[in-house]
């Protein structure tokens, strides 16, 4: 059982291995049950026992076709030819070939195929570069930087120029003629892989951009890799299943999209190291040409009072070739004002360091006002690149002022690699820490910028409800006023009814007197007596 991986050597791991290794154990963690181990077959797995890295808890043995003879009887190897493998049917239960297919001769590809088939018993993956337009381009390319650096081809592109890559239809074919069940991930966009393959071969040119290429390959792996999934990509990741479900991982994976910021990042990376790799082979130039001058170099001060830049105006102290710093200090007795400083670091074109530069004037207030300005090819950080001899800066003042002192260090990175790594190495820490904060400030604005969002819209939806219940309170006022009206009306309807009512019961009362009251009445109450009726 393998030990568990350390982050510092996860983080070492350089980038096209990692797309390959992370993906597959990505794939085999996704499809693994609760506490399951497995037996795992690495096949074409070279020295670097990377899978072991990345999947800790699994037994892997790793088999080759080429072995040196330290290995070939270290137990967790075995010296074979994955075409025909000398184990019996499903002996491991995943059989892993990452980027090994495309070196195969195309007449032994479905052998290879099938004997991975054959001895796997759960399932087995397959990454590989296969044929297409774009992918055939971006490696002839990549093969023609390595080439103009070293003069041959590059080994492993070469064999597939040689064997011609795969093709993609051909092997979901085969695939469907076994009866497995697979999905195809896209991993690695072309133009991310081209441009970093590129970085690798010009860092093993110069050893002294390796810890910066390393550094290249941390943030590739900590941020690129899990967002670079694209159609056009160099690397075809498939997942064959023969006894298991399918992970949902391709699915999910394939609706990622990659960060603009991370880009961005990469690209900033991306022409600091090809800058650096320009200082350094400027070195190697100026120390060649600096092994045929025999002639005292110098550092020489330059002041501009309104006649240009003149010796006599000028200021110089001898290069020591063995102190790496040149402390420079000049006190002015004249008070002519002067427009601008010339500052000479050397003879000799290089890569130079100012340090703590100091200009008082005759009161002896420090004068901050100025623009730099010279015939450096590059800057950052305080640091000079100069392509030609007689480098030179110069700072201008915004107006004319009486110097009383100039002081600065100067530091040649020419011959000292270690120190510029150390520079650079500075500098990118130093953006690297203000990405961070950025970052961190960056993800606090978003999540209060989220808090006054939700505020705001409860608020808003508060306002919402208060004016729908303003509303509704002022219809039912509006309908109970009019019902008020209503009953009102009705109820002088029914006063002026009732009074007409009355009146007209009264006048009929009032007959009704009159006639028991009258002549007539009386009479026919008489009548009505006398016949009994």
């Amino acid at each position: 059982m393998n030990s568990p991986l350390s982050d510092q050597h996860y983080n070492n791991v350089a980038f096209d291995q990692f797309q390959r290794y992370k993906n597959v154990a990505d794939a085999i963690e996704s499809m693994r049950k609760a506490n399951e181990q497995f037996t795992i077959l690495e096949v074409g797995a070279n020295e670097h026992r990377n899978l072991e890295k990345f999947l800790p808890r699994d037994s892997i043995k790793y088999l080759d076709i080429e072995l040196p003879a330290d290995l070939q009887k270290h137990p967790d190897y075995i010296l074979g030819d994955a075409t025909k493998m000398e184990f019996s049917n499903d002996y491991f239960d995943i059989v892993v070939a990452l980027d090994v297919f495309e070196h195969i001769p195309p007449d032994k590809r479905d052998d290879f195929i099938s004997e991975i088939h054959r001895v796997s018993s759960e399932f087995y993956i397959i990454t590989a570069p296969f044929a297409s337009p774009s992918v055939s381009k971006a490696e002839r390319r990549t093969n023609a930087v390595y080439k103009s650096l070293v003069q041959e081809d590059y080994r492993w592109l070469a064999e597939h120029f040689e064997n011609g890559l795969p093709v993609q239809k051909d092997l979901e074919m085969f695939l469907d003629k076994l009866g497995v069940n697979y999905r195809v991930l896209s991993h690695g966009s072309l133009p991310i892989w081209e441009s970093m393959m590129e970085i690798h071969f010009v860092a093993a040119c110069f050893p002294e951009l390796q810890y910066y290429r390393m550094e290249l390959d941390r943030f590739y792996n900590a941020n690129i890799y899990a967002e670079d999934y694209a159609e056009d990509s160099y690397r075809k990741i498939f997942i064959c299943s023969k006894d298991r479900g399918m992970s949902e991982l391709i699915e999910k994976r394939s609706l990622i999209n990659m960060a603009p910021r991370h880009l961005e990042e990469l690209q900033r990376f991306k022409t600091t190291f090809f800058s650096l790799a320009t200082m350094l082979v400027n070195k190697k130039n100026v120390e060649t040409e600096v092994q045929d001058k025999s002639v005292q170099d110098k550092i020489q001060v330059f002041t501009d009072s309104g006649k240009g830049f003149n010796e006599e105006e000028s200021f110089k102290i001898d290069v020591d070739e063995n102190r790496p710093i040149h402390k420079f200090l000049w006190n002015n007795s004249r008070v002519e004002p002067i427009k601008s400083i010339r500052i000479d670091p050397s003879d000799r074109k290089g890569i130079f360091k100012f340090d703590n530069i100091t200009i008082r004037n005759q009161q002896g207030e420090l004068v901050e006002e100025y623009f730099e300005d010279g015939n450096y090819i590059y800057s950052f950080d305080d640091i000079y690149g100069f392509s030609n001899d007689d480098p030179f800066l110069i700072l201008n003042f915004s107006k004319p002022v009486s110097i009383d002192s100039i002081s600065f260090d100067v530091t040649s990175l020419t011959k000292d690699e270690r120190k510029l790594i150390l520079e650079v190495e500075k500098v990118f820490l130093g953006i690297s820490r203000l990405q961070e904060t950025n970052k961190r400030i960056t993800l606090e604005s978003n999540n209060r910028l989220d808090k006054i969002r939700y505020l705001n819209n409860q608020l808003h939806q508060s306002e919402l409800d208060k004016q729908k219940i303003e509303q509704f309170h002022k219809q039912e006022s509006q309908h109970n006023e009019q019902s008020i009206m209503e009953v009102k009306q009705a109820l002088e309807d029914r006063n002026r009814e009732y009074e007409t009512l009355e009146s007209e019961f009264n006048k009929a009362h009032q007959q009704l007197q009159d006639v028991e009251n009258s002549k007539f009445w009386k009479m026919a109450k008489l009548i009505k007596k006398l016949v009994g009726k």
